[in-house]
């Protein structure tokens, strides 16, 4: 197979472009709405549709000879859909991400080899979860689902809610981890993993900070825990996004998924350290020459509310964006940390310089939102 070859699944713009300038050559398969008419080289799939877009992937995968699929987007049906497919292509390829998105399957192997070892166990009923939960000091994280979903018990009241909608097992109860939060991005070419960020949340107004707010020691801790869970899962190629807890008795990894992160930590690592995450991913993928950023620079990324005076919000957009510290600002979906928002990138030369930065965009989305005439 040509390792040039690359099928993007429902890919935006910016993937688009990444593929171009890495000198990928691609074929998709893309939502009916937003695909142009069918060609050799493009496939449009109804992506609620498993079993269709399964065998629209496998088979045009081997019809060109692909060896890669990509999907960077944050859908987890579509992530799902791209290991299925690679099980049945490469099996060996999609091992990996498979003990990586198993909550117990990543726990076991951690725990077996003495890595970020934390207190789990695994119960195929609802019942064993009671027990479970019985037996473990409270609060405790308790993992579920086929898309795993991760629910935080403290009291029986929390069992109760839990229960009454728990999910298809088998599920996984494991200690609480306590501690500041930290998301590590990797990207691995022929199992050698290059720690490409680490951010941490909450930090001087920010709701995520890059570089990460950690000290020397943690951060080598962090690393050498991450490559750790990469070697015993076997991953070879691609990005990994990890989840980890710098716990009291040191970092923990609490989950790990084989693909980039969100949205927004992408447009958080681009704004500090001038890599295009996008391109960084076809580049190990496909072989082509790495491309060296400039150095970094912090970034943070804040959530602003939407105005409720009616405001005229584009109008708005335009002011932020025109401030030469902001590297990105668009309205955002709601999610599990709250309803539809706005996300503003601010860059600059140090955290103290990058906290004063967002409180003069904070200022000035306020001044916005007053200035605003009240409709109705």
């Amino acid at each position: 197979m040509n390792p040039r070859r690359v099928l993007l699944l429902d890919p935006d713009a910016g993937l688009r472009t990444a593929a171009t300038t890495t000198g990928c050559d691609t074929w998709s398969v893309e939502c009916p709405a937003t695909a142009a008419p069918d060609t050799d080289r493009r496939l449009s799939v109804d992506l609620d549709d498993v079993d269709a877009l399964h065998s629209a992937l496998v088979r045009t995968a081997r019809t060109h000879e692909i060896p890669h699929i990509v999907y960077l987007g944050d859908s987890e049906v579509l992530h799902l859909a791209v290991e299925r497919a690679l099980r049945e292509l490469s099996p060996a390829r999609a091992e990996p991400l498979r003990r990586l998105r198993d909550p117990a399957v990543m726990r076991r192997i951690l725990n077996h080899s003495g890595v970020s070892v934390v207190r789990a166990e695994s119960a195929g009923t609802v019942e064993g979860v009671r027990a479970l939960v019985e037996d473990f000091p409270l609060p405790v994280a308790v993992k579920a689902g086929p898309v795993p979903r991760t629910t935080v018990v403290r009291n029986r009241d929390d069992l109760e809610k839990w229960v009454a909608d728990a999910p298809a097992g088998p599920h996984l109860v494991e200690e609480f981890l306590s501690g500041p939060r930290v998301s590590v991005d990797t990207l691995t070419r022929e199992g050698m993993h290059e720690v490409t960020g680490m951010t941490t949340g909450t930090y001087a107004g920010a709701d995520l900070l890059h570089p990460a707010a950690l000290s020397e020691a943690a951060t080598a801790e962090i690393r050498t825990a991450v490559r750790a869970l990469l070697d015993l899962a076997g991953l070879q190629s691609g990005p990994a996004h990890t989840h980890v807890v710098v716990t009291a008795n040191g970092p923990r990894i609490a989950a790990s998924k084989a693909r980039l992160g969100p949205g927004p930590i992408r447009r958080l690592l681009r704004a500090s350290t001038g890599r295009v995450p996008e391109e960084d991913v076809l580049s190990a993928l496909c072989g082509s020459p790495r491309r060296h950023p400039a150095p970094g620079r912090s970034a943070a990324l804040a959530r602003l509310p939407l105005s409720p005076r009616g405001a005229d919000l584009a109008a708005a957009l335009d002011v932020i964006g025109a401030m030469d510290h902001v590297d990105d600002v668009r309205v955002a979906q709601a999610d599990a940390d709250g309803p539809e928002h706005v996300e503003v990138v601010v860059h600059g030369g140090s955290r103290q310089e990058v906290g004063e930065r967002l409180a003069a965009v904070r200022q000035r989305w306020d001044a916005l939102r007053e200035e605003a005439p009240t409709q109705g």
